[in-house]
């Protein structure tokens, strides 16, 4: 995955998760997003699911996995996230 896909797929996700996070998380992940902060966006997000126990998609954790090898950061978080299905 390139710097480009990169961007284009953490920056499509606060916008696909907007409804099931905080709205706090929410304004952060938005203001990573514009900052091109896409590490830090993706873990956040992903740290943000797994606390609150949000329901997500087996096809979801792995895109947030692969995001987050992509860029180097811990994937901790994704081994707590509330798989369904």
């Amino acid at each position: 995955m390139d710097e480009k896909e990169i961007a284009r797929r953490a920056s499509s996700l606060p916008r696909r998760f907007a409804d099931r996070i905080p709205a706090r998380t929410r304004e952060i992940i938005e203001l990573m997003e514009g900052g091109g902060e896409y590490g830090e966006l993706t873990i956040e997000l992903t740290a943000s699911l797994a606390a609150h126990h949000v329901p997500v998609t087996a096809a979801e954790r792995d895109e947030l996995l692969a995001l987050l090898e992509a860029m180097g950061m811990p994937t901790e978080p994704v081994g707590r996230l509330n798989v369904q299905g």
